[in-house]
């Protein structure tokens, strides 16, 4: 981390699987369980330094399989990494642990923590806050660090949309990773079921670029200070396109838009390393 207080990777993000790393000058985090092949897994983790016993947690967002899956679930069960969770998303793991292996989660290893609530997790403060999707769904604040060195990252990946009291949580941080998943019109044109477009479209679906963009922007305009980076995240492969995603949320996004460094986070491969 050099002389980082606070860092942020994704090694994936899509609805094919989502894994992040956060790292703090005493912890690391892993954000998001949803790697679909043991091998993949453990080559993204190899990459990026992680070792066992080296995970100092596991954040995750939500239950549904490109966040909580087998293999990061039995990772961290075999190296003793407690799982941070909404009361369903732990359920679900239970439950998925169960049916693979036969047996239950160990006692500690799967730790509810709520809405609005923080936790300090070695020199990180967390804190869960509820986004809108189809399944009961944490963002997460992230701090770490003292007085002038004080950092903030706000992570939010899925989400049907950005209701103005989640703008709060967003303001004044040093770096923002806010979903951009779909653009309206290759969705519009998608050959997928009416139904799957319109979930997807909903307010318990995901953000298009132009309401990422807009978004923001109404988080760069109530902030102090801008963030140092934007990072996309969860960009659909079917009905999205990384150079279209920054586009358009840099033009929804005013003149802050040409300031605030945005970048998107590659499906398949390790992100950008954010440093603060």
């Amino acid at each position: 981390m050099d002389d980082s207080v606070l860092s942020f990777r994704t090694l994936a993000s899509g609805s094919s699987g989502n894994l992040a790393i956060v790292r703090s000058r005493r912890a690391t985090l892993l954000m998001d369980l949803g790697i679909p092949t043991k091998k993949l897994l453990l080559q993204r983790l190899g990459e990026a330094g992680i070792v066992p016993g080296g995970v100092t947690a596991a954040l995750v967002s939500h239950e549904h399989s490109d966040h909580v899956n087998w293999f990061g679930l039995q990772w961290c069960v075999a190296h003793r990494v407690p799982i941070l969770g909404n009361r369903y998303a732990l359920r679900f793991a239970s439950s998925l642990y169960r049916a693979k292996s036969g047996h239950d989660v160990p006692d500690g290893l799967l730790q509810e923590v709520r809405a609005g609530s923080s936790y300090l997790v070695e020199d990180v403060e967390v804190t869960p806050f509820d986004v809108s999707h189809d399944v009961p769904t944490f963002g997460y604040v992230l701090r770490s660090g003292r007085g002038g060195l004080r950092r903030k990252v706000v992570v939010a990946t899925d989400l049907g949309c950005a209701r103005p009291e989640l703008l709060p949580w967003f303001t004044d941080a040093d770096a923002v990773i806010l979903e951009a998943n779909y653009d309206v019109e290759m969705l519009r044109r998608s050959p997928r079921h009416p139904l799957d477009k319109a979930r997807v479209a909903s307010d318990h679906g995901h953000l298009s670029n132009v309401q990422s963009g807009r978004f923001l922007k109404e988080i760069w305009e109530a902030s102090r200070t801008l963030p140092k980076a934007t990072l996309l995240a969860h960009l659909s492969r079917d009905h999205n396109r990384p150079e279209l995603a920054e586009n358009t949320v840099r033009y929804e996004a005013g003149p802050a838009g040409g300031r605030v460094p945005v970048h998107t986070a590659p499906a398949f491969e390790p992100g950008p390393e954010i440093l603060l």
